[in-house]
């Protein structure tokens, strides 16, 4: 039987469940500490965490050559899919119920609600700013406005 060494810069070929168990034990506390960090939510971010893993076996090949990479970006697609569902309003409760990201991001509460919704809208959870001027009824250059301006901010602190 072969081992897998977990540091072992190659993949084992064959059985796709040891490649995953090798995947997860190299990788999984990474991609937990992304997930933590985008979605601010411990628990939420192990239930993504199971989500991707278990469809790694199914997906080997577009992890072959950079696993880190292909796992960051399978995160990314499943995240899509959440953050797309919030609306402004949820945001904003979010945001209201998320004192220590915000004490994290002091920054942020000096912001204007506005530019906190655009500059979360996009950060946070990864938003267009086409998508967030529609459910605001402005306009897209509106949005990248509040945005450069929250940069503005951010930037001279």
């Amino acid at each position: 039987m072969h081992k897998v060494k977990i540091d072992d810069p190659q993949l084992p070929v064959g059985n796709a469940v040891l490649v995953a168990r090798a995947l997860y034990y190299r990788y999984s506390s990474w991609l937990l500490g992304y997930l933590l960090e985008v979605l601010k939510d411990h628990r939420l971010a192990e239930q993504y965490l199971v989500e991707i893993f278990k469809e790694v076996p199914a997906r080997l090949t577009d992890l072959n050559e950079h696993p880190w990479i292909g796992l960051k970006a399978l995160a990314k697609a499943k995240l899509l899919g959440h953050f797309n569902g919030l609306r402004i309003k949820d945001m904003v409760d979010d945001l209201s119920n998320t004192g220590d990201r915000l004490k994290f991001d002091s920054f942020i509460s000096t912001m204007s609600t506005e530019q906190q919704i655009v500059f979360c809208g996009v950060y946070y959870y990864q938003r267009s700013t086409q998508n967030l001027a529609e459910e605001m009824g402005i306009t897209d250059q509106e949005v990248k406005r509040i945005l450069k301006e929250a940069f503005v901010m951010i930037k001279n602190g």
